[in-house]
């Protein structure tokens, strides 16, 4: 599907899948609006949204998990697991700016939401993070783009 020709909602639904375990390239279809004269803020805007909304589904899942279950899935050590747990819940919510990575910001967000993270704490850091991450995207993609001309 040519999400591009879509526009603004081709945009919101790329970036929304991209946030989810859905394997989708957000960043073509910015860099194919921007390249076709889309104004930078909305698109930026859209497409931090979207992926946003798309990663809160990802928190969500986690939280489908119990803690327990994890346990019990991982075999992990339940001492090392209790430390991870208060150390991500606390100062270690910061790595929220990592859900912007791909495949380990998926899995960033599904363990916060294993761990019950603290939800507005955790989507406001990754808010944050995608908006920076689609900032750097917009300008890596216009300054390249004017080598060219």
């Amino acid at each position: 599907m040519d999400f591009t020709s879509l526009g603004y909602f081709g945009l919101f639904v790329a970036a929304f899948l991209a946030g989810t375990p859905f394997p989708m390239n957000s960043e073509v279809v910015l860099s194919g609006l921007l390249l076709t004269g889309f104004p930078v803020v909305p698109c930026i805007v859209v497409a931090t949204v979207g992926n946003w909304l798309g990663a809160i589904v990802n928190y969500f899942l986690g939280r489908l998990c119990t803690y327990e279950q994890m346990l019990r899935w991982t075999r992990a050590n339940p001492e090392r697991l209790d430390k991870i747990r208060t150390f991500l819940t606390g100062r270690g919510l910061w790595f929220a700016l990592g859900s912007s990575l791909p495949i380990i910001g998926n899995i960033v967000i599904i363990s916060y939401g294993i761990l019950r993270a603290p939800f507005w704490r955790v989507t406001g850091i990754m808010f944050i993070g995608q908006l920076v991450r689609f900032i750097i995207w917009a300008a890596f993609t216009l300054g390249l783009w004017q080598v060219f001309e």
